[in-house]
């Protein structure tokens, strides 16, 4: 027995929605992995950011006390004041 036009219709819609109904479970997986990914990585991302500008204030504070110590060993050579030499 042969298929007829109808019959072929019928299975290829079955397997259409089928295919629909596993590409959006696939989806939704794949957005559900992203979601937990993103969730766990998120903090650790934050952290980094945080120590850069930790890193950045840091390097701006030191720049500002090597300044200083420069000038006070100008006018302390040697730990004394120039008015004691």
């Amino acid at each position: 027995m042969a298929l007829t036009i109808n019959d072929k219709k019928f299975i290829a819609n079955l397997l259409d929605q089928k295919l629909d109904h596993q590409e959006q479970k696939f989806e939704a997986k794949i957005i559900q992995i992203k979601s937990d990914f993103f969730d766990k990585v998120d903090p650790i991302l934050k952290e980094v950011v945080a120590s850069r500008e930790d890193r950045t204030i840091g390097a701006e504070q030191h720049r500002r006390n090597q300044d200083r110590i420069e000038k006070l060993e100008k006018i302390h050579p040697q730990n004394k004041h120039l008015a004691t030499i």
